[in-house]
C-alpha cells in the first residue's frame, strides 16, 4: 500500500510539472501564427523606373525539413472582375485548394464591375505557381507580397510534451487498474487516480489540437486577393455645355431654396415664436412695469417749500 501511495504521489508531481509547462507555453492562436515576430515579409514595390503593367516577381522557396507557415497577398486589376473571380476559384479547386472566404461588393451602375475580395487556402508547394497563374488573368498587378514564419520549434516542443503525457497516461491507467483489483479498495484513492487520468487525457487532447492546427497552417498557404476594375479611359473632350440643363438646375435650386425659407418661417411662427412668448413674455412684462414706476418717480414734481 505504501508503494502505491508513493507511486501515486510521484505521478501526480510529474503531471503537475507537465501542466505548468503547458500553461507557460499556452495555445498557439492564428494571430500569433500568422503575425509572429519571426515572420519575414517581403513585398514587391515597383521603383521609379518600373513601367506601368510590368510584372515584379516575388517568391519564397520552401525549406526542407522545416515547418513554415506561408501567407501571400495580391492586389489586381481586371476589366471583367466577375470572370477573373470565377477563373480563380476554378483554378484553386483544381489543385486541391479551397475558398475560405469571398466577398463580391455591389456596384453603383450597370456598366461597373464589382470589387472582389478572396481568401484562398492552397497547397504550400503550389503557392508560387498559383500566384503566377492568377497574375496572368489580370490586366495589372498593383501589389504583391509573401511572408513566412518558421514554427519548427513549436512542433518539436508540442510533440515532446505529447509523448510525455501519453506515457504518463499509460502509467496512470495501469495504477488505476491496480487500485481497482485491491480488496476493499478505498473509493477516495480510486477517485484521485481517476481524476489524474482525466487531467492527463485533457492535456493530451489540447496539445493534439494545437498540433493539428499548426499542421493545417503549414500544409495550406493562405492567399488573400483583391480584384478591382481596370479604370476606363477618360474622354479628351467633355460633354458639350447645355443651356437648358443649366436653366433646369438653377430653377431646381431656386425651388429648393424657397422651400427651405418657407419651412423656416413655418417653424418659427408655430414653434419658436410661441416658445419665446411663453418664456420671455412674463419677464419682459415685469421689467416694463418696474421701468414705468421708476420713470414716474423720477419725473414727479417736488413739493413747494413753505416760507
Amino acid at each position: 500500500m505504501k508503494r502505491t501511495f508513493a507511486l501515486l504521489m510521484t505521478l501526480g508531481l510529474t503531471l503537475a510539472a507537465c501542466s505548468a509547462s503547458d500553461g507557460e507555453s499556452g495555445p498557439t492562436t492564428q494571430a500569433d501564427g500568422l503575425a509572429g515576430e519571426e515572420g519575414a515579409l517581403q513585398a514587391a514595390t515597383p521603383d521609379a523606373t518600373t513601367t506601368a503593367g510590368e510584372r515584379v516577381l516575388v517568391g519564397l522557396d520552401l525549406v526542407d525539413g522545416r515547418r513554415v507557415i506561408r501567407r501571400a497577398s495580391l492586389e489586381l486589376r481586371a476589366s471583367d472582375t466577375r470572370s477573373a473571380y470565377e477563373d480563380i476559384v476554378a483554378m484553386v479547386e483544381a489543385i486541391g485548394g479551397f475558398v475560405a472566404d469571398a466577398t463580391v461588393f455591389p456596384t453603383s451602375g450597370d456598366d461597373d464591375q464589382p470589387q472582389v475580395s478572396l481568401t484562398l487556402r492552397v497547397p504550400v508547394d503550389q503557392l508560387n505557381a498559383t500566384m503566377t497563374a492568377i497574375k496572368a488573368l489580370a490586366d495589372e498587378v498593383v501589389s504583391e507580397s509573401q511572408g513566412a514564419e518558421d514554427v519548427s520549434e513549436q512542433f518539436v516542443d508540442l510533440e515532446a510534451r505529447l509523448t510525455n503525457l501519453q506515457t504518463l497516461e499509460t502509467e496512470l491507467r495501469a495504477l488505476l487498474e491496480e487500485v481497482r483489483r485491491q480488496e476493499n479498495a478505498d473509493p477516495e484513492k480510486l477517485l484521485r487516480v481517476f481524476n489524474e487520468v482525466s487531467s492527463a487525457r485533457g492535456q493530451i487532447e489540447q496539445i493534439q489540437g494545437q498540433l493539428d492546427y499548426l499542421s493545417d497552417l503549414t500544409e495550406l498557404a493562405t492567399l488573400e486577393i483583391q480584384i478591382t476594375q481596370t479604370p476606363t479611359t477618360v474622354p479628351i473632350v467633355d460633354e458639350p455645355w447645355s443651356p437648358a440643363e443649366a436653366v433646369r438646375d438653377a430653377l431646381r435650386n431656386l425651388v429648393s431654396g424657397l422651400e427651405a425659407v418657407a419651412d423656416w418661417a413655418i417653424g418659427f411662427a408655430l414653434y419658436a415664436l410661441p416658445m419665446l412668448l411663453i418664456t420671455i413674455g412674463p419677464l419682459a412684462l415685469i421689467g416694463l412695469v418696474i421701468y414705468r414706476r421708476l420713470f414716474r418717480k423720477g419725473h414727479t414734481a417736488p413739493a413747494p417749500i413753505e416760507t
